[in-house]
């Protein structure tokens, strides 16, 4: 019998309705006034009622939710489960807080109850909680965490019941570090209740359902998980492209063409968000502005103020790319592109919710290099692609964090204990239990564990380093920087990076944040807080991170949207002359979706390999090693300096070497300075040896399955003439 999922079927029967409890059967037909389920609400029933793990999949705003909690609730109901028995997981406290009324009405008209935990949740509102566990607990991965590692009576009283639990969004949590984290946490939090904990994850897009259930179903399971997906309905988006070179131009064009309408306005970054939301300002229009670094009373006033004000705009980094509700929309924009399929469908999804509408979404473009991905996104949209999401099964920085965590929330444990309680996690399961014991040894040589009466504890050495505000680092999973808190009074406005801060000059600084102008009174490295006034104006803060990486799908899509003659509908005139300005350029080498060539202009080859960043970085590396000059990297090509015949001869080898298989040793030209800002992924990097933080990198940045698959598909083809200027 095959281990893969099995799919449900996309019909939609009667019966299974019959199946709920009658208090769930009220809720439907008297208190929510539903005419009948949508095919994704009735498909969930049987398998959530016989304890099956599961993917549900629909677009947003599709039913989603209700899918998950009518057989939830009818298994509370029917079972007497107590509480807590389920807890509802988001990646984005904003969204718990978004869906808490609308799970609490639904929870309350059957007589049952709904908790919130998470930072911003207050004191005297956990005691409550404690006192008297609610059915349902919304909570975020960090919160649960924070219970588990260092809250040992609280957690006691609120997990140890668990049977459920609903993770929303699970394809934002799968495709990085978060997801590792959670699946392990939940592992930990399946030990304390002594069964599998049945799992149900909501996405709106995801190319490979089945894998991501096989992840997210862990270890103990009963039975294969089940990937719901119904037939979607078919849609016909209307994307338009439009050129605005500037901040000021994108603005205007918000500002003329959404007159009088709600508009939502995606950008790429937080500094986009803010230089952006300055433009809007100096034209008199009001913006807000929502991304991680804004504090929670600024994200909760922007949400409020977007949902309720007229004539509004509110500037959202992916941060609003998930299922916060905030009513309907009427328009649609993208600041330049995302580099995902899954992103987009994402963010368009926020539109044509209406009767009668369909999703629109209007593109602000600064060139016609993001024209292109615009472009290449939108089609493969069309095309009904969505990447896959690969969970990670590898990644040391978690390992470490949960080695620390572990021994936090047992209070000590053995070595083989310690090491057993992460070998069956399948965030872990590469490593071999050699690679754990080893690591293990490491931390404890290095004094980030310690031996205690024949149990390893935390060591003074982690304590110094994450003990601080009992241990917030710790908890913190996935914070790699160093951040200042930003206050005006008694609020918090949000967090810049300190290396930013440190960069600003004069005596009294001027920056903007949350979509306003602050001028700094007081800065107080030590305590990590910056005292503020409002300004007129300011710089739009900078904030590490990653250059954007985009997958060989996309980058492939690009070249084929430039070897056609097509014109895609919605271009202005501008646009067409970038298009029709890219082709010409690209008319001259000849390259296609079996072809890269590696060409000459009059400073540098350049190798036009349309693979990715992954992949390309894998190729300059080696090509280094085999002799070339400098190499640069962007998603598209490979750029040489030095001797053309050198450069050409360290790319043939470097394709050769990973056809063959016949890699250098990867010591030799794989290695990362870990002294560069860009190269500091996480804090637990410095836990780890050096060789293993080296794999942690490599892993992160480096693509070498893509790369090998690319060089085993794609010629390099035959030298060619230098192209002319």
């Amino acid at each position: 019998m095959s281990d893969a999922p099995i799919a449900a079927e996309s019909t939609a029967p009667a019966a299974p309705f019959t199946r709920l409890h009658p208090s769930v059967r009220y809720l439907i037909a008297e208190v929510l006034r539903f005419s009948g389920l949508r095919p994704v609400q009735a498909m969930t029933i049987d398998p959530i009622l016989e304890g099956r793990d599961l993917i549900v999949i629909a677009p947003t705003a599709g039913g989603k939710t209700e899918a998950a909690f009518f057989p939830v609730f009818s298994r509370i109901l029917t079972e007497r489960l107590p509480g807590v028995s389920v807890l509802y997981v988001s990646p984005l406290r904003a969204l718990l807080n978004n869906q808490e009324g609308r799970l609490r009405r639904m929870a309350e008209a059957m007589g049952l109850s709904v908790g919130k935990w998470h930072g911003d949740v207050t004191a005297g509102e956990k005691r409550a909680i404690v006192r008297e566990p609610p059915a349902v607990l919304l909570i975020t991965p960090e919160s649960l965490e924070v219970l588990l590692m260092i809250a040992p009576a609280r957690a006691e009283a609120l997990l140890n019941q668990v049977r459920i639990v609903v993770i929303d969004e699970v394809h934002a949590l799968a495709r990085d570090a978060r997801g590792a984290h959670l699946l392990s946490v939940i592992e930990r939090l399946q030990m304390r209740c002594g069964q599998h904990i049945q799992r149900i994850g909501l996405s709106a897009t995801v190319g490979n359902p089945e894998a991501l259930a096989l992840w997210l179903q862990g270890s103990g399971a009963p039975a294969r998980p089940v990937v719901i997906s119904p037939p979607k309905e078919p849609t016909s988006p209307l994307f338009r492209f439009r050129a605005a070179r500037t901040d000021a131009r994108a603005a205007e064009l918000i500002r003329t063409i959404g007159a009088g309408k709600k508009r939502l306005v995606f950008v790429q970054g937080r500094r986009s968000a803010e230089s952006l939301a300055g433009a809007l300002e100096a034209l008199g229009v009001r913006a807000w502005v929502h991304h991680s670094s804004v504090g929670r009373e600024q994200r909760d006033a922007a949400e409020q103020a977007f949902e309720w004000t007229e004539d509004p705009v509110l500037v959202a980094t992916s941060s609003m790319e998930l299922g916060i509700d905030v009513g309907d929309l009427d328009e649609v924009y993208q600041l330049d592109a995302p580099g995902t399929v899954s992103s987009l469908a994402q963010r368009l999804g926020r539109s044509g919710r209406r009767p009668g509408t369909r999703p629109e979404m209007t593109f602000l473009l600064d060139g016609p290099e993001t024209l292109l991905v615009a472009l290449a996104v939108t089609e493969l949209h069309l095309q009904g692609w969505v990447e896959d999401v690969r969970p990670s099964t590898r990644l040391w920085s978690v390992l470490v964090h949960q080695l620390f965590a572990n021994v936090l929330e047992a209070g000590g444990l053995t070595r083989k204990q310690l090491i057993d309680r992460v070998s069956f996690v399948p965030s872990f399961a590469s490593f071999t239990e050699a690679e754990l014991a080893a690591l293990v040894d490491h931390l404890t040589v290095q004094g980030w564990l310690e031996a205690v009466d024949g149990a390893l504890v935390l060591g003074r050495r982690a304590e110094k380093r994450f003990g601080a505000r009992n241990f917030f680092k710790l908890y913190s999973v996935f914070e790699a920087g160093e951040t200042l808190v930003v206050r005006h009074g008694n609020t918090l406005i949000g967090t810049l990076d300190r290396w930013f801060v440190l960069m600003l000059s004069g005596n009294r600084p001027l920056f903007r944040l949350a979509g306003r102008g602050w001028k700094i009174t007081e800065m107080d490295l030590a305590r990590g807080v910056l005292r503020v006034i409002p300004a007129p104006a300011g710089e739009a803060p900078q904030w590490t991170g990653r250059p954007e990486m985009f997958g060989r799908r996309v980058c492939e899509q690009i070249l084929d949207l430039l070897k056609s003659d097509r014109v895609p509908e919605g271009m202005d005139e501008t646009g067409e002359i970038w298009l029709a300005h890219a082709r010409g350029l690209l008319a001259q080498v000849p390259v296609s979706q079996a072809v890269r060539p590696l060409v000459r202009d009059e400073k540098q080859s350049v190798w036009h390999t349309f693979a990715g960043n992954g992949i390309n970085s894998v190729l300059a590396r080696l090509m280094t090693h085999f002799g070339a000059g400098a190499t640069s990297v962007s998603n598209l090509s490979v750029k040489i300096k030095g001797n053309e015949a050198n450069a050409r001869e360290a790319a043939l080898r470097a394709q050769e070497a990973l056809i063959g298989d016949d890699l250098p040793p990867v010591e030799e030209w794989g290695e990362f300075d870990t002294a560069k800002r860009t190269a500091v992924l996480s804090s637990f990097q410095e836990c780890l040896p050096a060789e293993a933080e080296q794999a942690f990198l490599r892993d992160s940045l480096l693509d070498l399955a893509g790369a090998r698959a690319w060089a085993a598909q794609i010629e390099m083809g035959s030298p060619t003439p230098k192209l002319q200027a």
